[in-house]
This record gives structure tokens, sequence and C-alpha cells, in this order.
């Protein structure tokens, strides 16, 4: 009779255990779905923010761009720089010495 009682023991314990390790896994699933729930909105919303920005960045370019093209801009008030015909010479020959530079290690 005792070792009845516990065979029946050791089946209801392994039962037991059983039971918990589904509920584990089932706890273990739902916490994933809310975590990928709570990632997926977390990433919609900084999509939101980052269109909200660039948009807002679109407009001060834009009339950046107007300013520039109508002549509003405070730089286009200013006098303009009066380089030297030999600096600009030498700029001239060191930047396409740069460029043929560039473009043979390509």
């Amino acid at each position: 009779m005792a070792d009845r009682d516990f065979l029946e023991e050791i089946k209801h314990t392994e039962a037991e255990a059983a039971s918990r390790i589904e509920n584990a896994r089932e706890e273990a699933q739902l916490q994933r779905q809310m975590a990928r729930q709570q990632a997926g909105e977390l990433i919609d919303g900084a999509y939101r923010k980052a269109g909200a920005i660039r948009q807002e960045k679109m407009k001060q370019a834009e009339k950046q761009y107007h300013d520039l093209v109508s002549g509003n801009s405070s730089s286009h008030h200013a006098t303009p720089i009066r380089v030297p015909e030999d600096t600009m010479a030498k700029t001239a020959e060191m930047l396409a010495e740069r460029i043929v530079s560039i473009l043979e290690h390509r």
C-alpha cells in the first residue's frame, strides 16, 4: 500500500510540475507578446516623431531657400570678399591637383 501511495504521490508531483511548466510557458509567451507590442508602439512613435522633425526641418530649409533666392538673406547684404588674383590662381591650382589625386585613387 505504501508503494502505491508513493507512486501516486510521484505521479501527482509530476503532473503538478508539468502543469507549472505549461503555465510558465504560457506566461512567458504573454510577456513576449506584450514586449513586442510595446516595442512596436515605441517604434511607431519614434517614426512619427522623426517625420515631424523632418517636416519641420524641410520647412526651415525651404524658408532659407526662398530667402536666399529672393535676396532677403542677411548674408546677401554683406560686402563681397575680394580675393587677390594670385591667391585665387593658387587656390584653383591646389583644388585641381586635389581633384586629380582623388580621381586617380578611385
